[in-house]
């Protein structure tokens, strides 16, 4: 009679408690959030005691970050979209700051218009911060940050190629004249009559305006000289100029008047001016290298022949090495990125155009599997002994640096040394995390990077939902509770029997 009550006390014990199914994520067990007050996008004051409701999912992000934040926002934007309108209403989605010299709320607001991400993305000052960091036991590694910012050379990037033969090469970023022309042509509707000779391509009219054939002018490429502030005739051809080192050019009649040739845009990163016979001029450039850039820079300087097309949409890969797409799309031309963090290749969840400031990316065909694409060999070191082993160099001169694999971060300020994370904290700089905290702020799961699928991370939003009967979601328990009772009432009346006879006895 004694295993009968036991059992039946157990029964009871597993219909009133449930079984909790276990996240996808890391789950936490942490205090609550201490009330947090920063500054949104739009200037305005967030607070997380009244703005944060319900469901809360909590990500640090630095807007330069040139790989690892981009396809984080871009997944998190996927995840919000893959909620119902119910839950939803219950899931706030807010973006922190760890780079708070750059990261001001027009920046924040220039980044979050550009992924299409429509919640709070909070800043605040280095001493407004640190306490939220340390709330969220976060590491924020400034030298990492420093480094990607600072240091972000476009001629240390590179494309890796997988051909249809599953073959891998890799190129280096070459921002020739004609590139820097070419491309900032296209974003101007510029049309270019140019030949190819054994001298190399020359440039004879822009927008149907070509020189004459008795040369009495030509057309002249000038670049802008940053020290005397002025522009000079180019020594070397568009095919041989460094557009990297002679970011802004300009075209003129070899007639004209240099002085007339008006100053680059200083917020520009690559710009050409034209000045046409008649004096007018127009001026075309971008702020910020994207894979577009690189990937035309790359494969023009390596001869591959490729097809972009620009579609409403932005640009994209349709063609490669006389290898296009099929019509059917059962594989297309795929844009990956290399992960520092994670140390491999992951689909980009952002198209060429939003991908800024690539350091290495790798186009390959839809069915190659992202683990047999070569890893950015021309950036890794000859030695074993490079960063310790644990990782591999980026860079050079002054900004040169390890990135240390997963587990492994720079030995204090060495950059060139990788040793094991001793702590228990979130390290933030190379990669970053995600937290989701539920309706009392407590930091209930984490994810770290953005190697992760969206449809995991969407699951353990929808169950901690489901725990705090948010978003349209009840107690899976309540339906049962009339059975629940009856059952209860059963075994407690076998208890009470039993122990009546037992005191009968």
């Amino acid at each position: 009679m004694r295993n009968n009550h036991v059992v039946a006390v157990l029964l009871i014990a597993l219909l009133l408690t449930g079984t909790a199914a276990a996240y996808k994520g890391k789950q936490l067990n942490r205090e609550p959030i201490e009330d947090v007050v920063l500054t949104d996008q739009n200037g305005e004051t967030y607070t997380f005691a009244t703005d944060a409701t319900g469901v809360v999912v909590v990500s640090f992000i630095f807007t330069q970050c040139p790989d690892v934040c981009p396809v984080l926002t871009q997944s998190l934007i996927e995840v919000e979209s893959a909620l119902s309108e119910d839950e939803r209403a219950d899931v706030t989605f807010v973006s922190i700051s760890v780079d708070p010299k750059r990261d001001t709320p027009d920046v924040l607001k220039e980044y979050s218009e550009r992924m299409g991400a429509s919640w709070p993305h909070l800043t605040g000052t280095q001493e407004e911060l640190q306490p939220v960091w340390d709330a969220f036991a976060l590491v924020v590694q400034e030298n990492v940050i420093d480094v990607h910012v600072a240091e972000y050379q476009p001629g240390e990037a590179s494309v890796t190629v997988v051909d249809a033969n599953n073959e891998s090469s890799q190129h280096m970023f070459a921002w020739s004249g004609w590139t820097a022309t070419k491309t900032n042509g296209e974003a101007a509707g510029w049309t270019f009559n140019t030949s190819v000779s054994e001298w190399g391509r020359m440039l004879h009219g822009i927008n149907g305006v070509d020189s004459p054939s008795d040369w009495s002018w030509y057309w002249e490429l000038n670049v802008w000289n940053e020290t005397s502030t002025a522009w000079e005739a180019s020594s070397v051809g568009m095919d041989d100029l460094d557009a990297t080192a002679h970011p802004h050019l300009a075209w003129m009649p070899s007639d004209g008047n240099r002085s007339e040739v008006p100053a680059p845009n200083a917020s520009h990163a690559s710009s050409t001016t034209v000045m046409w016979p008649n004096g007018t001029t127009a001026q075309q450039g971008f702020e910020t290298y994207n894979a577009y850039h690189l990937t035309e820079g790359a494969l023009e300087a390596a001869g591959l022949n490729r097809t972009i097309e620009n579609s409403a949409y932005g640009h994209y890969l349709s063609s490669l090495d006389d290898h296009a797409g099929p019509d059917d799309y059962s594989w297309w031309w795929n844009l990956y990125a290399w992960n520092d963090a994670e140390s491999a290749w992951t689909s980009s969840n952002v198209g060429m155009d939003d991908f800024a400031e690539p350091h290495h990316i790798a186009w390959a065909p839809s069915y190659v599997n992202a683990s047999d694409i070569a890893s950015p060999a021309a950036q890794e070191s000859d030695t074993e002994t490079a960063c310790n082993g644990h990782g591999w160099e980026m860079g050079s001169g002054s900004g040169k640096h390890c990135m240390c694999d997963e587990g492994y971060t720079w030995d204090g300020d060495d950059r060139l040394s990788c040793v094991p994370e001793t702590t228990e904290d979130y390290n933030v700089g190379h990669s970053t995390i995600t937290y989701i905290l539920n309706d009392d702020l407590e930091p209930t799961v984490a994810w770290t990077g953005d190697n992760w699928q969206v449809e995991d991370f969407t699951a353990d939003v929808r169950q901690l939902l489901e725990e705090e009967q948010l978003g349209g979601h009840s107690s899976q328990l309540i339906p049962f509770l009339p059975m629940t009772m009856l059952v209860a009432t059963l075994a407690m009346a076998t208890v009470w029997a039993g122990a009546r006879k037992g005191s009968e006895d």
